[in-house]
C-alpha cells in the first residue's frame, strides 16, 4: 500500500501558513507633536518630573544610554523629548516608530511613521514600516501600496522585498516572489525567515529539491525552527516518510506529533513496510 499526497493533502498537512490577514488609517496633518501621541502618557508625566532635559543633544544622549541599559520606556521618553526640539526630524520619528514597532505597539508606531511620511513623502523607511504594520493588522491592500512605495524610493529595503514576496506567493506568482526573496537575501544574507519563505515558495512552485536546500539551511544552519515544519512537509511529499517524522520531532514532542493524522498515517505506513520485508 502506498500513500498519495495530493497538493491539497500536503497543504492540509502544513503546520505553517504563508500569511496571517479594514479600514484606512488617517493621515496626520498637524505640526504640533504632543508626547502623549508617541509615548505612554503616564510614563511621560513620571519621567518629566524625574528627568528634566535641557536640549536636544541632552535628550538624545540620555535616550541612547537608556537603550544601552535596556530601559525602553525611558529611552522612548527621551527620544520624544528630543523630538520636541525638532518636530520635523523624520529620522528620529522613524526611530521612535521602530522602537514602538519592536514592542508591538502598532498604534503608537503608526503615528510616528505617519508623521514622518507627512513631513517627507519620500521617506522610504516609513513607507516600509507602515506596510509591515498594515500587513500585521490584516490591511493587505494598504500594506502592498506602502511596500511598493517604499521600494520605489529605495530598492534596498529587504523587509519590504520579503513581505511583497509573501504577497506574490499568495497570488500564485512564485517566480516574482522568489525574485523578491533573492533580493532580500542579497541585502540581508542572515535573514533566516526569508530563506524559509523562499524555500516554501519553491515548494509551492513544485521545485522540491530547491525547497529542501533552502529549508534545511534555514533550519539546521540558521536555527529557524519553523523551517523544520516546512521541511517535514516536503519530505512527506517526496515519499521520505521516515525523514518527515524525524524532521517534525525537531519542533514537537512525540505525543504531539502523534496527534496529527498525517503523521499517524506515516508511522503506520512505515510499520507496514518494515513488516513486509
Amino acid at each position: 500500500m502506498t500513500i498519495n499526497f495530493t497538493k491539497l493533502g500536503i497543504i492540509k498537512f502544513c503546520l505553517l501558513g504563508l500569511l496571517t490577514g479594514c479600514a484606512s488609517a488617517p493621515d496626520i496633518h498637524s505640526d504640533k507633536i504632543a508626547g502623549a501621541e508617541l509615548n505612554d502618557q503616564s510614563l511621560d508625566v513620571l519621567f518629566a518630573t524625574e528627568f528634566p532635559v535641557e536640549s536636544e543633544a541632552d535628550s538624545l544622549a540620555r535616550a541612547d544610554q537608556a537603550m544601552q541599559d535596556g530601559d525602553v520606556d525611558k529611552a522612548l521618553f527621551f527620544y520624544v523629548r528630543a523630538l520636541q526640539f525638532d518636530p520635523k526630524n523624520v529620522n528620529l520619528l522613524a526611530h521612535i516608530g521602530e522602537i514602538q514597532m519592536q514592542q508591538y505597539n502598532y498604534a503608537l508606531a503608526k503615528r510616528a511613521f505617519l508623521m514622518a511620511r507627512n513631513y517627507d513623502p519620500s521617506h522610504a523607511r516609513s513607507h516600509e514600516a507602515l506596510g509591515l504594520i498594515y500587513r500585521a493588522e490584516g490591511m493587505h491592500k494598504q500594506a502592498v501600496d506602502e511596500l511598493k512605495s517604499a521600494l520605489a524610493y529605495d530598492d534596498q529595503l529587504w523587509r519590504a522585498h520579503n513581505a511583497l514576496g509573501v504577497y506574490e506567493d499568495k497570488a500564485g506568482d512564485f517566480a516574482a516572489a522568489q525574485r523578491h526573496y533573492d533580493t532580500a537575501l542579497s541585502i540581508s544574507p542572515d535573514a533566516a525567515h526569508v530563506l524559509n519563505n523562499r524555500g516554501y515558495s519553491k515548494f509551492l512552485a513544485g521545485d522540491l529539491d530547491g525547497a529542501v536546500l533552502d529549508l534545511y539551511e534555514a533550519a539546521e544552519n540558521q536555527a529557524f525552527p519553523l523551517a523544520w515544519a516546512n521541511l517535514g512537509k516536503i519530505y512527506a511529499a517526496q515519499g521520505r516518510y521516515g525523514d518527515a517524522i524525524t524532521t517534525y520531532k525537531h519542533v514537537m514532542s512525540e505525543p504531539m506529533h502523534l496527534t496529527i493524522p498525517g503523521l499517524r498515517r506515516l508511522k503506520m505506513e512505515i510499520s507496514r513496510k518494515r513488516n513486509s520485508i
